[in-house]
């Protein structure tokens, strides 16, 4: 067990959503200029002639973006930078209002327990949001 204060592992959390979203942008954009550079291929190919050779090489590039593709499907790794950015930054914003005893904490008794609601009132709805996207992706995925 554990014996982090609970500020503590509120921003704990906070550090592994800044992560998890700088590592799906980072996937996300690697994976997609690839794809764009691989499409971008094809005409050069076409042009550059060659029988048998460019068709094989036109027949690889378009399949390597349906690859692609799918691996940035199944990663979901846009959907998953967007919403692990929008839970810091709303986590980011309950520590400001926070620390400067504004908004829901200015007029309070237990500021730090109503932060601490807050940012796990934040957590769990990220946790349905990922939850429910994963059900959506599965269920796309089945038919």
């Amino acid at each position: 067990m554990s014996n982090s204060t609970p500020f503590e592992k509120v921003s704990e959390q906070g550090t592994w959503y800044g992560e998890r979203a700088r590592r799906n942008r980072s996937w996300y954009t690697a994976l997609k200029s690839t794809q764009i550079v691989v499409a971008a291929a094809i005409p050069v190919v076409s042009v550059a002639g060659g029988g048998d050779i460019q068709r094989w090489t036109n027949a690889i590039l378009g399949a390597l973006i349906g690859v692609i593709e799918g691996v940035i499907q199944l990663g979901q790794y846009q959907q998953n930078w967007l919403l692990f950015r929008a839970t810091r930054q709303a986590m980011k914003r309950e520590e400001f209002l926070h620390s400067g005893k504004a908004g829901p904490y200015s007029s309070v008794p237990d500021p730090d327990r109503l932060y601490i609601e807050r940012c796990d009132a934040i957590i769990s709805g990220e946790n349905s949001k990922w939850l429910s996207s994963q059900e959506q992706s599965s269920s796309k995925k089945g038919t």
